[in-house]
């Protein structure tokens, strides 16, 4: 069973939300998966960029919006993985400081599951 953590993401309070995606897609996503803890404890990292343009549409139905910006998805073989990579001496050392570029750490939410669908169908 594959274990996924889902980190619900805000940016940081002096960004535009361009600014966030922009930080987290490139910069952070570069510092991130180099390193040797995430090749060694992740199966897989995915990120999920908000699409802002398109909430007035869903706003104008009456569904409420989530108030964030993003997520970043962690998927682990065992929670031990995950928590090995946040003590990480190199995450510590590199990633850490580089979230507080972009990132409001004190806002993150996080969910921890299985998936237990996955319907794709078929092209025609």
């Amino acid at each position: 069973m594959t274990i996924r953590i889902t980190c619900l993401l805000k940016r940081a309070p002096n960004m535009t939300h361009e600014q966030f995606s922009e930080h987290w897609s490139k910069n952070h996503a570069h510092i991130f998966t180099n390193l040797d803890a995430v090749k060694k404890n992740l199966v897989r990292y995915n990120q999920f960029h908000v699409l802002p343009q398109y909430n007035e549409t869903f706003e104008s139905m009456g569904l409420p919006i989530a108030p964030f910006d993003g997520a970043a998805e962690f998927y682990v073989e065992k929670l031990d993985n995950l928590l090995a990579l946040f003590g990480d001496e190199q995450y510590q050392k590199n990633a850490i400081p580089d979230e507080k570029n972009f990132l409001d750490r004190n806002s993150v939410q996080i969910m921890i599951g299985e998936d237990k669908v996955d319907f794709r169908p078929s092209k025609r």
